[in-house]
């Protein structure tokens, strides 16, 4: 249990955070779970949330969904909270995960969401908030559930209000917690969980969304996921696997689709490399395990050099690769919304990348640190050469013969791309072809908007990293009383009246896929928008919307880059992959499987 004053400073953090917000309780209240009773706080949202639709929010903060993972239960699969007698206090957030503390500075609007970041951390964290403006168990409201980013390595549900997007939107939000960095996904040999904790801890929150959802007025026949970045791939991670089969139903992905490398099963040397970084030995597995579970948190997340967040194909949570779930379509048939920024690596991905700067980048620059970056490609595909696409990928980016402009400005844009497309937008694009293959409704879009609070961020860079999360949770209208950004408003944050326009279009078209899939579909909103009609993604067409101060839809989004990166390399990385971006052995399955129904209906009506 934490000391006084570690609780009382923890208490102080809150009562800061709710001041930031201007909240102003209006009541208490009480609901019912599984394991007990908790008691939330009625909201008053005009003093928090500029121009919201209801007036009133049912705030439920730190619920536990799972027992703290703790002691022997840490590197194992999360387990039942233990139920409680009495009322439990949910009004103040649960812990944040531990992870790697930074020191960096934050520019505006960053530091609010990075800041919080470093205060109070413990391995009791698993927990989770509800928003919700209706809390009878009959209203039967969409739910959407909200999954941080921060490449599983940092991040919080603390760092998102989640006023403004409750209270603008006929849904009940819950955001979550999960274990992150080694104490998530540390690779082990244990048969029940051999890693992917963090991901299991999410399949667990959705577990406790399904009990328990409707005392807060949710509808769990209607649960949606959505997340960006690290949260995105997480979303699409939950798609691929079983153990998340009828735990939702539709999905959102924002910059961020899980076709990365995997470790397989029984491959511990991540494991090793940490226990031998904090002084445990690493002979011996059940000794290493043993050392491993006594040493303090922070001292696991703040290894010199040790980063650990690769999904292990367990068997349970993780059937296969990626890239072999998708081109046999076996992963969840859910309705499924997914996009990407236009400039990903423009601003905020690149930071460390000391080469990519206003100055430009020359060829000899990009020929250097082009092998280095394709090695995530060896590890998608680890049997094939990555060697074999090093010119290739050079020819798609830079003029072939050398002899084009020489324009260090040109090359830093198109090495960007480069980023872009192979960590975003290529897998973004494989996912929806695959998708869209099953009887689901798929919904891509491209966020271009270059938000006016960002001046600060260079000239060449349109839509960041992570630019688009403001809009969708609706953070443009969360006031601020203080008067803190000297504008002479009572904004919390500087945008134009026309960014909180395309925040309230982006906010409509979330929530109209979460309760009707379909983006268009405005049956059941509170508040009825003028919107761009957004078309759904067909395998042939391929359409999508820009998303920008002014939308528009349109086709085959990058195109000839995607056909690139999803049939052209795999072949180059040895796999056999049909024009349509399928395998040719998954597109043979589903002759297979064609030409079998035609002869059992033939057989029954020869009956």
């Amino acid at each position: 249990m934490a000391s006084l004053g570690t609780r009382s400073l923890y208490v102080l953090l809150t009562i800061i955070a709710a001041s930031a917000l201007s909240i102003r309780v209006a009541g208490w209240v009480q609901v019912s779970t599984q394991y007990g009773d908790v008691r939330g706080y009625e909201l008053q949202t005009d003093t928090a949330v500029g121009d919201p639709v209801y007036d009133r929010l049912y705030v439920f903060k730190g619920i536990p969904y799972a027992a703290p993972p703790v002691g022997d239960l840490r590197f194992r699969p999360p387990a039942d909270p233990t139920p409680w007698s009495g009322v439990r206090d949910a009004t103040e957030f649960g812990r944040q995960c531990p992870q790697r503390n930074s020191t960096a500075y934050y520019p505006p609007v960053y530091g609010d969401f990075a800041y919080p970041l470093m205060t109070y951390q413990s391995e009791d964290c698993l927990s989770l908030n509800v928003y919700s403006h209706n809390i009878s168990s009959t209203a039967g409201i969409p739910v959407m559930v909200w999954i941080h980013g921060g490449g599983l390595t940092k991040g919080s549900s603390l760092i998102w209000p989640g006023e403004a997007f409750a209270a603008h939107n006929n849904v009940v939000l819950v955001t979550i917690n999960y274990r992150l960095g080694a104490l998530g996904f540390l690779p082990t040999r244990d048969e029940d969980a051999p890693g992917n904790f963090g991901f299991l801890d999410q399949v667990k929150a959705l577990e406790w969304v399904q009990g328990n959802i409707r005392n807060f007025g949710g509808d769990r026949s209607r649960v949606t996921i959505f997340g960006q970045s690290a949260g995105a791939s997480s979303v699409s991670f939950l798609v691929m696997s079983p153990l998340a089969t009828g735990l939702f139903h539709r999905a959102i992905s924002e910059s961020g689709i899980g076709v990365e490398p995997t470790l397989r099963r029984g491959d511990i040397a991540a494991a090793e490399a940490l226990a031998r970084a904090v002084g445990c030995s690493s002979e011996g597995y059940e000794t290493m395990m043993a050392c491993l579970r006594g040493k303090p948190a922070a001292e696991l997340q703040n290894a010199e050099g040790i980063d650990i967040l690769t999904p292990v194909i367990d068997g349970h949570f993780l059937t296969d690769t990626p890239w072999n779930i998708l081109q046999k379509q076996q992963q969840n048939s859910v309705d499924y919304l997914l996009g990407t920024n236009s400039d990903e690596w423009g601003w905020l991905l690149s930071l460390p990348r000391s080469y990519v700067n206003a100055k430009g980048m020359n060829r000899t620059a990009f020929r250097d640190v082009l092998p280095g970056d394709l090695a995530w490609i060896q590890g998608i595909f680890p049997a094939g050469d990555v060697s074999a696409i090093v010119q290739p990928v050079t020819d798609q980016y830079l003029d072939p013969t050398g002899s084009g402009p020489d324009d260090p400005g040109v090359i830093r844009d198109q090495y960007l791309q480069f980023l872009t497309d192979m960590y975003f937008a290529a897998p973004t694009a494989l996912m929806a072809q695959s998708q869209s293959a099953k009887p689901v409704r798929v919904f891509q879009y491209e966020f271009q908007h270059r938000s006016s609070v960002f001046s600060f961020k260079p000239p060449y860079v349109q839509a960041d990293h992570s630019d688009d999360v403001l809009y969708v949770l609706g953070l443009l209208f969360l006031q601020d009383n203080n008067n803190n950004n000297n504008n002479n408003t009572s904004w919390k944050y500087g945008f134009s009246d026309q960014e909180r326009q395309l925040c309230l279009d982006i906010m409509a078209y979330w929530t109209n896929f979460a309760a009707n899939g379909d983006p268009n579909n405005q049956v059941g909103s509170p508040r009825k928008r003028s919107l761009v009609s957004w078309p759904r993604y067909m395998t042939s067409s391929k359409d999508y919307l820009r998303l920008d101060m002014t939308s528009s839809a349109d086709v085959a989004l990058r195109g000839a880059r995607m056909k690139f990166w999803n049939e052209a390399v795999p072949r180059m990385m040895g796999e056999d992959v049909g024009s349509s971006g399928t395998t040719e052995s998954a597109n043979l399955m589903v002759f297979i499987s064609l030409c079998a129904g035609v002869l059992i209906s033939m057989c029954i009506c020869k009956r």
